[in-house]
């Protein structure tokens, strides 16, 4: 589910440190003479067993002697075992265009491209350069891109958000950088005590009986993984429609096996549009079947107007703990 990783704030670290002189596979026809520009950086990355495979390329690679340059320090940079510790994930329509700010020191890889495939291959060959050239161009508008964009619901994902939106306003009103400079600690230090609040309960050393969730809408990626819990849904991330009889019956037998009590629906879900899946999660333990709670996606202004992310996500919290025996 997770498209892009960043450094950030979670431990499952990946060694780049001999796996980045392939990333040039990713560049499509972009790849010839530039190699000879990085010295010895890349003695590590097998090149001279490919060179006849470049020779093939044309004067093409020409235009991109420095961009080569650029990446030669970069492999430096992966070699000491550092890895990336978070997600970010991007969420992108079939029409429109899209961006996405992260601070300049951050480097981000793809992991999973269009229709959920693997990302760019980090073996150690390069005899596919030939497959990664025009045919990008041959992809249809209409393929669907599974990402979550959810990235809020995270905290520790917010918080770095936080930061972005600061660089923002001091740059649009100088005048006022203390006033948000004082604002933006407050509220990163109310998200580290959320953060806290939510590993206590879910984390490793949790006190929750269960790890397996059950939801209407696959919303909750960047929580999931945070907090290493396991969202079994009816929907995918569109809420909309209607689920297909494999989903339901996916979401129904993981609530048996899993003795789930509880199903998670957002604060706007008609609930009546789940009466069918609760009636077939009657059993002799659970004559009513599932109980149907709230969990906040926050994906539209709550009915209460005195709520904020904080009260909502510490209503999210204590949902879960209910719905996991914590």
């Amino acid at each position: 589910m997770a498209a892009l990783k960043m450094g950030g704030a979670h431990h499952h670290h990946h060694d780049h440190g001999d796996e980045h002189g392939d990333d040039h596979d990713d560049h499509g026809d972009d790849h010839d003479d530039d190699h000879d520009d990085h010295g010895d950086d890349h003695d590590d990355h097998d090149h001279d067993d490919h060179s006849d495979d470049h020779d093939d390329h044309g004067d093409d690679h020409d235009d991109h002697d420095d961009d080569h340059d650029d990446h030669g320090d970069d492999h430096d940079d992966h070699g000491d075992g550092h890895g990336h510790i978070g997600f970010a994930t991007i969420h992108i329509e079939a029409e429109g265009e899209y961006g996405f700010a992260v601070p300049s020191d951050i480097k981000m890889y793809i992991l999973k491209g269009e229709d959920g495939h693997e990302g760019h291959d980090h073996g150690d060959s390069h005899d596919d350069h030939d497959d990664h050239g025009d045919d990008h161009d041959d992809h249809s508008d209409e393929e669907a891109l599974e990402y979550d964009p959810h990235s809020w619901l995270d905290p520790v994902a917010y918080k770095a958000q936080v930061d972005l939106v600061l660089a923002e306003l001091i740059k649009k009103y100088p005048d006022l950088q203390s006033t948000f400079e004082a604002n933006a600690a407050s509220f990163k230090a109310s998200l580290d005590k959320l953060d806290q609040d939510f590993e206590a309960a879910l984390g490793d050393n949790g006190t929750c009986t269960n790890r397996s969730v059950a939801a209407n809408h696959n919303a909750y990626s960047y929580m999931a993984f945070r907090y290493d819990i396991e969202f079994v849904t009816v929907h995918g991330l569109d809420p909309e429609g209607t689920p297909a009889a494999s989903d339901i019956k996916k979401v129904v037998d993981k609530i048996a096996e899993d003795e789930i009590t509880v199903l998670f629906v957002e604060e706007y879900t008609n609930e009546k549009s789940v009466d069918s899946l609760v009636d077939q999660t009657k059993s002799d333990s659970m004559p009513d079947g599932v109980d149907v709670e709230i969990l906040y996606t926050m994906e539209l202004p709550p009915k209460d107007s005195s709520d904020n992310y904080l009260s909502l996500m510490q209503k999210n919290l204590d949902a879960l703990k209910s719905g996991l025996g914590c």
